[in-house]
């Protein structure tokens, strides 16, 4: 028989943020858990805990907070890793105190000790900038993708190209020379405290395009969409764990929902600070940040606020890539009357119940008098300046489901409206299929509606789609970082709910959209 044991996938010792695998064996396969514990709270209950099926596997816990305010961080300190298994007792109980059945646990193994350091690291372990013109200044600033946990860090240029270099202020700075046309200049820079210099270090590989003078400044253009789930507040260190999606995946713009005012600066603010990125955000007109459209864009690129807008119902972002303008319209439509709900389980059938369900709504008549009528002199020009509508639709696509109805609307009404106007749908024009691409967004994390009592429809409800022949989708995806745990009520999660652990900081997929800027 094997023994049971635990043991780490990594070396220690482990730094906050980082994702730590976890090795197990048991001798019987049930229902079995690692759980991770605080050495210094003593508590009985782990801060928290991953399943461990079958006889052997790697768990990972992922999401670990920097903030020791958080009553359930996992940041800086001493921690115990042990395989229990949970058994089921009979009769009432319980800790949560609702009279259900108690559960008894069993350690079956010796804790194993961890520490989480204090070291400092980066959110990300490489980024790559906008492309710049040779013979121009680069200035990139990191600061905002460190991690210092208050102690005072030095910066240096630890290896790469000697005509960039790493300021005081913690930037990246250079000016690219004549010669290097068409590569890429390179620098990775260390980050190390005062007081330990020569400590452990974090680092992070910047990665800067050079054109030529007459060369454009990017040939393509990788767009996101992303809804930030309550400005990913929802899981641990959510605003780090967007920034790690957003460098990794090399995105160059991502328009953003459930974004709110609710302080200042606000989130779109806070996250192009910290990226060195230009943002546009729907501006505050009401005391209650409620009824302000809770929408924001992020961009690599430069953005014109003169030739930008914002209208009741969407935000309107001119950025530009050296001389092609692109107008980015970022919408967040109504979420009421959700029309799958009324399909019969696991069908994508628009049926007379579905269509009422949408009617109910105010999705079209948003999308087509609030958005498409008003802009309807830039769509007029979208051959000159491309467009975009991107963001949360809150409704399927026509393209995905059949029809069983006879009078309009005839299968989903937002995006039938945007392709009747010219657009199309970027994830279908590379994906045509539905079936063998169903592209699903809503949702990762939410399977199960409580209010419903019933499995929570799957179905690909954020979109990108764009209008002009200037660009054309090379690529798109969905995209969700590792194994979500679900956003569901639990009674041994009611204070430590597992979902505050994702790595993933949202309730959506994210769509990430490749597109190939042509010429005229």
């Amino acid at each position: 028989m094997m023994p049971n044991r635990i043991s780490l996938y990594t070396s220690e010792p482990v730094r906050p943020g980082a994702d730590i695998p976890v090795f197990y064996e048991v001798e019987v396969p049930g229902n079995n858990r690692v759980a991770l514990h605080r050495v210094e709270r003593g508590d009985e209950e782990p801060v928290t805990f991953e399943y461990a099926p079958g006889t052997a596997g790697v768990v990972w816990f992922s999401g670990l907070s920097t903030d020791p305010d958080e009553d359930d961080a996992v940041s800086p300190g001493r921690y115990t890793l042990t395989l229990q298994e949970v058994s089921r007792l009979p009769g009432p109980g319980g800790a949560d105190g609702a009279g259900g059945p108690g559960y008894a646990v069993t350690d079956l193994t010796e804790p194993l000790p961890f520490e989480l350091t204090a070291d400092p690291y980066f959110v990300s372990s490489s980024l790559t900038t906008a492309g710049v013109i040779a013979g121009q200044p680069v200035c990139v600033p990191l600061l905002g993708l460190l991690r210092t946990f208050g102690r005072p860090v030095t910066l240096t240029g630890h290896s790469g190209d000697d005509w960039l270099t790493v300021s005081p202020a913690g930037e990246v700075t250079g000016v690219a020379p004549a010669a290097t046309a068409g590569r890429y200049g390179h620098l990775v820079a260390a980050a190390r405290t005062v007081d330990d210099p020569e400590g452990p270090g974090a680092t992070i590989a910047v990665t800067v395009p050079v054109r030529g003078e007459s060369d454009p400044v990017a040939e393509r253009l990788r767009v996101v969409t992303w809804n930030m789930w309550y400005d990913a507040t929802c899981v641990l260190n959510g605003e780090d764990k967007v920034l790690r999606v957003l460098l990794e995946q090399d995105v160059d713009l991502v328009a953003l929902q459930e974004v709110h005012r609710y302080q200042e600066p606000g989130t779109v603010r806070r996250l192009a600070e910290r990226l060195g990125w230009y943002y546009h955000e729907y501006p505050r007109l009401h005391d209650d940040p409620v009824h302000d459209k809770d929408v924001g864009l992020l961009s690599r690129h430069p953005i014109d606020p003169e030739a930008s807008g914002f209208h009741e119902h969407y935000l309107r972002t001119a950025v530009t890539v050296g001389a092609l303008t692109v107008q980015v319209v970022t919408v967040h439509l109504d979420h009421t009357s959700y029309g799958p709900d009324k399909a019969p389980p696991g069908t994508r059938r628009f049926t007379a119940a579905v269509r009422q369900q949408e009617c109910d709504s105010d999705r079209a008549e948003e999308m087509e008098k609030h958005i498409l009528a008003p802009l309807g002199p830039y769509l007029a020009r979208a051959e000159e300046e491309p467009v975009l509508v991107i963001g949360d639709f809150n409704s399927p696509s026509h393209l995905d489901w059949t029809s069983e109805v006879s009078t309009p609307p005839f299968n989903w009404p937002v995006t039938q409206l945007l392709e009747d106007a010219g657009f199309t749908d970027s994830y279908r024009a590379v994906h045509p299929e539905p079936t063998a691409d169903p592209g699903l967004t809503w949702s990762p994390v939410t399977l199960w509606r409580e209010g419903l009592q019933r499995v929570e429809p799957q179905d690909r409800i954020d979109f990108i789609f764009h209008k002009g022949s200037r660009l054309r989708a090379l690529d798109s995806r969905t995209l969700v970082t590792g194994c979500p745990a679900p956003a569901e009520e639990h009674p041994a999660w009611q204070h430590h709910p597992r979902y505050r652990y994702n790595t993933w900081p949202s309730d959506h997929a994210a769509v990430l959209t490749t597109y190939e800027l042509r010429g005229r």
